[in-house]
């Protein structure tokens, strides 16, 4: 992978996570938890929000081997007991980090459209590009960074769904489950890094990860083709 590409690619993972935590800190405040202002993290200053591991180092990892891209920023705090419903309004929060990023996504690919139809050729550039490198017009570096924030924040979306502590799915999940059973699961999220870690190892076995990515190509391909 060129430089340009992983460039690119790191640009567009900070942005997403950036949008994501944000998004989490905003629906908390008007759900009536004004935490996330009070630290300063109702930002799209990436320097509030930057993890080392999760927005840097993952990324660039994932980018270099030609892996799906994902993230993570620095979490958003949040005081649920401020919530009048703190199970709901941790569900609520929770969806909209996803739900940031698959409106930026679908934003992307309504002006991966646009492009299209305005210049096919830029496309054309742009894949080869991709596939070859070789030289790179104007318009086809908006083509490409639009297909990289397709891509990504469709999969940070889907990724961030899993019901894996500390994931936003694992909010969801917990929404879900009877009473009686939160004291166990939340009981999980003490190892829920480790846990993640796990399965992003193991999937090297169980293939969950380009599972979930295969939909957001073909997406794609119906979109440029």
């Amino acid at each position: 992978m060129n430089a340009l590409s992983v460039v690119l690619q790191l640009a567009v993972v900070l942005f997403a996570v950036v949008v994501h935590e944000t998004s989490h800190g905003y629906v908390a405040y008007l759900l009536g938890d004004p935490t996330a202002k009070y630290s300063g993290r109702l930002t799209l200053n990436p320097l509030h929000h930057i993890d080392p591991v999760g927005t840097v180092i993952l990324p660039l990892f994932l980018a270099l081997f030609h892996m799906p891209i994902f993230g993570w920023a620095k979490p958003v705090p949040v005081n649920p007991a401020r919530f009048r419903d703190w199970r709901k309004g941790m569900m609520l929060v929770a969806i909209a980090g996803p739900g940031s990023n698959i409106a930026l996504g679908a934003a992307s690919g309504i002006l991966l459209i646009f492009l299209r139809k305005l210049s096919p050729a830029s496309v054309f550039f742009a894949i080869r590009f991709m596939r070859e490198g070789g030289p790179l017009p104007f318009i086809s570096l908006f083509v490409l960074l639009f297909i990289y924030s397709f891509l990504i924040n469709f999969f940070l979306a889907l990724f961030n769904l899993l019901p894996i502590p500390p994931l936003d799915g694992s909010r969801v999940l917990a929404w879900l489950l009877p009473r009686r059973l939160l004291p166990g699961y939340y009981s999980m999220e003490r190892y829920g890094i480790l846990i993640l870690f796990l399965f992003i190892y193991m999937d090297s076995y169980i293939g969950i990860l380009n599972a979930m990515a295969s939909p957001i190509y073909y997406l794609l391909n119906r979109i440029l083709l």
